[in-house]
């Protein structure tokens, strides 16, 4: 009996191990090849999240509420499309396999580049995190693109093998982006990456707006970017217990009522997970 205790405890899956509870889940949405590529690459791009006609209205979404002056960040709390963005099967699935079992949602933001927009510099995500990074990645960036993703529509710009080094990039390295390339992919994909990688993104040189979603999902035990606390009740009686763990609801930590420790053990568990 101790010994199975330990083991409910302890036994943590490695980091790019596919879980057998979720395993069927990759399979049934055809993630695995995602799953390689983003714990070998530091990044990957699933295709297909949505329908092209959501991809449209989510589109609309966004520019009408950046033409408002309303459209950067807690986007969840603006508009009904971006719960039904964050709870995509496939966006759900890559989050429990990089950041873990019960993860939180950090943030969800948008922006729109129009043409001349310059570049963001290179920079990784664990931006609060000291080097050297864990090897269990803590946070997983989803770059929802509503237009086609191209490096002249100025999209993102990584440099592949940069997640090996687990640390920040230096000054020198920011300033010459030696090895960059440009992520390239049809509307409707996202392209996520680990906190490791070094990314920024393209100068827009053509017509029109670049129009994105950012979506950070993050490990159970970090602090996200945005606190929907005030919100929450609202947003788990609508959308369910799959919400409420994106909020902390499920778990055992920062729970305004205190430590609740009848989900003590399952917050251990999906820690490992």
């Amino acid at each position: 009996m101790a010994e199975a205790a330990l083991k409910v405890h302890f036994d943590t899956l490695a980091p790019d191990a596919i879980s057998e509870e979720l395993a069927p889940t990759i399979d049934e949405l055809g993630l695995r090849e995602n799953c390689r590529e983003l714990a070998m690459n530091g990044w990957t791009v699933v295709r297909d999240v949505a329908s092209a006609a959501f991809n449209d209205r989510f589109r609309a979404t966004i520019t009408k509420l950046h033409a408002a002056g309303n459209g950067g960040n807690m986007l969840l709390a603006k508009d009904p499309i971006f719960a039904e963005v964050i709870l995509q099967p496939k966006l759900l699935a890559m989050a429990e396999y990089s950041v873990g079992r019960g993860f939180l949602l950090s943030q969800v933001a948008a922006s729109v580049r129009p043409k001349d927009s310059p570049a963001l510099g290179l920079h990784a995500d664990h931006n609060w995190l000291p080097a050297p990074f864990p090897a269990h990645n803590m946070l997983l960036t989803g770059c929802w693109a509503c237009d086609e993703f191209s490096k002249d529509n100025g999209s993102t710009r990584l440099i592949p093998g940069s997640h090996s080094l687990r640390r920040h990039p230096r000054p020198e390295e920011i300033a010459a982006g030696d090895g960059a390339i440009a992520v390239e992919c049809p509307p409707g994909s996202v392209a996520m990456w680990d906190g490791n990688i070094w990314h920024g993104n393209w100068p827009r040189k053509n017509d029109g707006e670049r129009v994105v979603c950012h979506i950070t999902y993050t490990r159970l035990m970090m602090r996200p970017v945005e606190d929907y606390g005030a919100h929450a009740d609202e947003l788990i009686e609508q959308y369910g217990d799959r919400m409420a763990q994106l909020l902390g609801r499920k778990d055992f930590l920062n729970s305004p009522t205190g430590a609740q420790y009848d989900k003590l053990l399952d917050t251990f568990n999906n820690a490992k997970r």
